[in-house]
């Protein structure tokens, strides 16, 4: 499966296996594993490339891109003649063209997408497995106890699966339910590598605060279907994970709260404004307008820090507001369908290769679901208005997803106007929608940056949920 960051939106695609076969090939020169990096721009890409011989001597391979998550792309073709190697990886779009060098213990060549881009990347046969370097990530075994568990939406008939993480010394703990972001996600929230969510689950546990992480619907352990769901659905399913908490004995039922992170944030809010038992909410990287507004936003802020000309901003900004009518005054999907091609393909779909047709149709299939149409019509100030639990916001300065001066105005607006008297408003200087240390704000950085979560981030949620349990 690979991310794919979109805006609030995280597209998920999943791409099944498919025959692979090798022509001229020694079986032991490709067995193994290869990596190299590709550099784009102000991004990089690290690969990995693992060789298999099957039961019939045939060679088979997968890649891996670590920064997207992309785990085990089929490789439909491998042909090695002498020292020349073309790896195509059809159902993507995505082929690899090199030579064997150094003893065959080296590969140079080209990445090229779409048959057309062509990057240099270099692999080199490595002995044990690569990861990315993310220091915070925290590796058993661990001073509390961590306990995979199920809970059901019986209004919604799902099923999700989660980790309970219970502090030794605390029984009964204060506990949090976290909500990851925009798109299906997992009970980690893992990006690019980084397991945010696994990172602060940990810090709590240790200092005595216990929490509940679960899988989107349609990810890991959880039924459903998440792009055919809805923020209000999706709200049900964390009421189902607060009542499952109220029916653990190591859970102390008169201090729970909720944590979201950006999209995850609406979905809180939701359920916060449903359930008034509830001690406390956390929305980190909130958005405060309507998504509409922050996708707008977005447009302008990613776009400057990626070097875009204000005439190209307009430009796309002109096409996202068009893209986006289209999709709320749609009443047919078919007659949407034709009009979205010929905004993306600028009227130009007819006349397009097929495999850049394949993209902008699977473009549209994923803005056309429940899914997105919900979430890009839905404004968090209503239900902000519902919310009177002692409430922490807190975003990065830097953060070009939902950034932070119009949100947090909004948001801290929302709230004093519903009559909550107990809100903290913060904005953490030099940080990003990942809440990381980071140089501009862009989502380019989310990959190269090895950091998680920045210290003072956790700090603050620790000590601001202590100041506010009884």
């Amino acid at each position: 499966m690979k991310k794919i960051h979109c805006g609030l939106i995280v597209i998920l695609m999943a791409v099944l296996g498919g025959a692979v076969h090798a022509q001229e090939m020694s079986a032991n020169v490709l067995v193994g594993t290869w990596t190299g990096v590709v550099n784009a721009g102000s991004m990089k890409f690290t690969f990995v490339f693992k060789f298999r011989e099957d039961e019939k001597k045939s060679v088979k391979g997968t890649m891996d891109i670590l920064e997207q998550d992309a785990k085990d792309l089929p490789i439909q073709e491998i042909v090695l003649r002498g020292d020349s190697l073309m790896l195509d990886l059809a159902a993507i779009q995505r082929k690899y063209v090199g030579r064997l060098v150094d003893d065959r213990k080296v590969i140079t060549g080209n990445y090229i997408r779409f048959g057309t881009v062509a990057l240099p990347l270099i692999l080199q046969k490595v002995d044990s497995e690569v990861v990315l370097h993310r220091p915070q990530t925290p590796r058993p075994p661990y001073p509390y106890k961590e306990e995979s568990v199920t809970f059901q939406n019986e209004k919604e008939g799902v099923t999700l699966a989660g980790t309970l993480a219970l502090p030794k010394d605390k029984d009964p703990a204060p506990a949090l339910v976290f909500i990851s972001g925009s798109g299906a996600q997992d009970r980690d929230e893992t990006v690019f590598g980084h397991k945010p969510f696994l990172v602060l689950a940990d810090y709590l546990a240790r200092r005595g605060i216990a929490s509940l992480r679960f899988d989107d619907r349609g990810v890991g352990g959880s039924s459903g279907d998440h792009f055919q769901s809805t923020t209000k659905r999706n709200a049900e399913d964390v009421l189902s994970a607060i009542r499952y908490l109220t029916s653990r004995k190591e859970i102390d039922s008169r201090n729970m709260g909720l944590l979201g992170h950006s999209e995850g944030c609406v979905i809180a809010t939701i359920a916060a404004s449903k359930f008034p038992e509830l001690r406390f909410m956390i929305a980190l990287g909130a958005p405060g307008v309507s998504i509409e507004e922050n996708l707008y936003l977005q447009n302008t802020l990613v776009r400057k820090a990626e070097g875009a000309s204000d005439v190209q901003i307009e430009q796309y900004g002109t096409l996202q507001k068009k893209i986006f009518s289209e999709i709320k005054e749609s009443n047919n999907d078919s007659l949407t369908t034709e009009k979205l091609r010929a905004l993306y393909s600028f009227g130009r779909y007819q006349a397009l290769p097929q495999n850049q047709k394949q993209l902008i149709d699977a473009r549209i299939r994923d803005v056309l679901t429940p899914y997105f149409r919900d979430i890009l019509s839905y404004d968090p100030r209503p239900d902000l208005l519902k919310v009177t639990v002692p409430f922490l916001a807190l975003t990065g300065e830097k953060d070009l997803q939902a950034p932070p001066d119009p949100n947090l105005r909004a948001l801290e607006k929302a709230l004093k106007d519903g009559g909550n008297t107990q809100v903290t408003i913060m904005k953490m200087p030099g940080l990003n929608h990942m809440l990381q240390v980071c140089r501009t704000g862009a989502m380019a950085e989310y990959s190269i940056i090895e950091e998680t979560i920045a210290p003072p981030v956790l700090e603050e949620i620790y000590q601001w949920i202590v100041d506010h349990v009884q």
